[in-house]
């Protein structure tokens, strides 16, 4: 009997949701997380006046403490799900008799079948291993207006910014943090050790966890600071990580918030999914009644960020009361909000399975099934031919391929997807994006 070269393939399973294959990750948020207070997304413009339970309809149970509220509490969307690791489907295009042997997490299939060509028959194996993903890393921008007014809030920020990283890195997502806002000596921000390197100005910086771009952030140029610093930030984003903006002001931006979304989108395709969470102020002293009845909140605030506001409502991220002061619960809602809605790493390792003989990585192929149709994904050269083509895939290096990544519109596809499965096949001569 003639025997064909084995066509092998890897598939890397697991339902694509909010968590990583096999890891809990509780669901995603909806209005207030349980155990938490003072936070929630916004849909119309409210602020809660202490450290306690929300107002509102999507209050999860177990909120703490007794803040009353004014206005109507924003709520967000349906909660996320998580998911668990399952094995992918054996080719559909294999013919002929197939058996199927199974030992730990590795299925082989062996089909035989007739050839055609002279007659004879051959065998394909097909390697199927199940595959654990990793979570999908973040990439967290802190903007702090640093203005005069700000003192006490930037104190509540640097309190509580080593338990927020813990809490996200604890998890098991590898974290990066940008802050954009000046030194201390002009009143900005510091961050202590194991986040930051404290002794700023001088050693601030803790690449790559922890970034300090040094800038005076104004009252109404946060937005506009992000834009600005793009260049002094952009090398330390990856393109498979989630992208979470944080803005901390008393005030309003004077960019809108159409223009910064379309702005800041246009700057690199991975920053389409971004999330803006915002601790501002949802009213101010333009409502007489409710700054009458919090005469403290309403000295707090300059103005209320309706920017921010509408920006948290198009992106879904999360926001925080300037009236708190203490941000603590606040940040706690944040950091859950980053765990929770980490997807999964759009990235694999390459396993080897051709035994002793070395991968042509000519030959290899990624398709991925949405659960209902299997979709071949074509291969682009550079992360950057991404922008040329409706989906694709990459090596991390070219010279010494490592691993497979796609990207960012096939991420996100293949994260919207709940019962997707991705296959890496080997032998085949690769299909190129067009």
């Amino acid at each position: 009997m003639k025997l064909q070269r084995p066509v092998l393939s890897i598939t890397l399973t697991c339902p694509l949701v909010l968590a990583a294959c096999g890891d809990s990750g509780g669901s995603g948020s909806g209005g207030l997380s349980a155990g938490s207070v003072g936070v929630t997304s916004v849909t119309s413009a409210t602020s809660l006046t202490g450290a306690g339970a929300s107002s509102g309809s999507d209050a999860s149970e177990g909120s703490q403490g007794d803040a009353q509220s004014s206005g109507d509490v924003p709520t967000t969307g349906p909660a996320g799900t998580t998911g668990q690791a399952t094995s992918g489907p054996v080719d559909p295009s294999a013919t002929g008799d197939a058996s199927t042997t199974t030992t730990g997490g590795t299925n082989t299939t062996t089909t035989t079948s007739s050839s055609g060509g002279d007659g004879t028959t051959g065998e394909c194996a097909e390697l199927t291993e199940t595959a654990m993903n990793k979570k999908q890393p973040a990439d967290i921008i802190f903007v702090i207006d640093n203005s005069g007014s700000m003192a006490m809030e930037i104190a509540s920020v640097a309190a509580n910014m080593n338990n927020f990283s813990s809490k996200i890195i604890n998890s098991g997502i590898d974290v990066r943090v940008v802050m954009i806002s000046s030194y201390p000596a002009s009143g900005g921000i510091c961050i202590d050790p194991p986040l930051g390197a404290g002794g700023c100005p001088v050693k601030d910086n803790n690449p790559p966890k922890y970034t300090h771009i040094n800038s005076e952030v104004g009252s109404n140029n946060a937005l506009q600071k992000v834009l600005d610093h793009y260049p002094d930030y952009k090398d330390l984003l990856r393109p498979d990580a989630a992208k979470h903006l944080v803005v901390v002001t008393d005030d309003n931006s004077s960019l809108s918030a159409n223009a910064f979304d379309a702005a800041f989108k246009a700057l690199d395709p991975s920053l389409a999914g971004y999330k803006l969470h915002a601790i501002c102020g949802a009213k101010d002293s333009g409502d007489f009644l409710w700054c009458a009845q919090n005469a403290v909140c309403c000295a707090f605030t300059a103005k209320a960020g309706k920017v921010y506001i509408d920006l948290i409502n198009k992106t879904g991220g999360e926001w925080g009361d300037l009236c708190l002061q203490n941000f603590t619960p606040v940040f706690d809602v944040l950091s859950t909000e980053v765990i929770q809605n980490s997807g999964l790493a759009c990235e694999w390792a390459i396993p080897d399975p051709m035994g002793d003989d070395p991968i042509d990585f000519d030959k290899v192929n990624v398709d991925f099934n949405d659960g209902m149709n299997v979709q071949t994904i074509g291969k682009v050269e550079t992360p950057d031919a991404c922008a040329n083509v409706s989906d694709g895939w990459y090596y991390d290096d070219p010279a010494m391929p490592t691993k497979i990544l796609v990207c960012p519109q096939t991420c996100a596809k293949i994260q919207g997807a709940p019962n997707a499965s991705m296959n890496i096949k080997f032998g085949c001569e690769t299909v190129i994006a067009q």
